[in-house]
């Protein structure tokens, strides 16, 4: 069950990783710093859960 749970998570985050990357896209062309959108990349494809 926590597997799923887990899973079902990425799945929501992963949505609303790409809602963000849609809604910020002028932002990402102006400026490099994207340190929050490369913390919820690490966090969706980290293999270590």
């Amino acid at each position: 069950m926590k597997k799923i749970a887990g899973g079902f998570m990425k799945w929501i985050v992963s949505y609303l990783a790409v809602f963000l990357v849609i809604m910020l896209m002028p932002v990402f062309l102006i400026t490099k710093d994207v340190s929050a959108f490369d913390g919820i990349i690490n966090y969706l494809f980290d293999n270590n859960s």
